[in-house]
């Protein structure tokens, strides 16, 4: 799975691209939950951003070194391309509205301490379709340890505190596929 090459390098820059999304949503999760937590210790928040900065600047450079292995036009890679990115607004556009839904309903029903961790199941569950769609084995494991996760942080009977788990995994998680999909985009493999 990690020693695999990249099919073609407009597939390894889709990869990059989307450790660099990955990287931001874990650095939202993280910096929410450490400044909504009143006892944070100072230096957490600018860890958290520390860490942020880093995998945004190693998905940069492995984006410049891509930029210089020359691309192929390939007309069935880009038709390809192309119905990816089409599916992934759809599941992107349905993971948006299942996240209002949870929170709309969660806070009616006097829930909304739960809001995070249905958003966080309904995020690991999107990446289930992700990884088929993108080619990235990695995502199933992404879903999988969300889920438990989130179900692991749902046994916490204090609301802050559930609530501070489930974010920081969040976060880990993410942070962890992007560290991942940057160890498999490694320039120096075959395209």
């Amino acid at each position: 799975m990690y020693g695999e090459p990249m099919s073609t390098v407009a597939h390894a820059r889709g990869v990059i691209a989307g450790a660099a999304i990955l990287t931001l949503f874990g650095a939202v999760w993280c910096i929410l939950a450490l400044a909504l937590w009143h006892a944070h210790p100072i230096w957490s928040i600018p860890a958290g951003i520390v860490v942020a900065i880093v995998l945004i600047t190693l998905c940069l450079q492995r984006l410049i070194s891509w930029r210089k292995i020359p691309s192929i036009d390939d007309p069935i890679a880009a038709a390809k391309g192309k119905r990816a990115g089409m599916w992934f607004g759809i599941i992107f556009t349905a993971e948006g509205l299942l996240i209002g839904l949870a929170a709309g309903l969660l806070n009616h029903l006097g829930l909304g301490d739960w809001i995070p961790i249905a958003a966080a199941v309904i995020i690991g569950l999107h990446f289930l379709p992700l990884a088929r769609l993108f080619e990235v084995p990695l995502y199933y494991w992404t879903g999988a340890l969300s889920l438990l996760g989130m179900i692991a942080s749902s046994l916490i009977p204090d609301s802050g505190t559930r609530t501070l788990c489930a974010s920081l995994i969040m976060a880990a998680i993410l942070w962890l596929t992007a560290a991942l999909l940057l160890v498999k985009t490694h320039p120096t493999q075959p395209a």
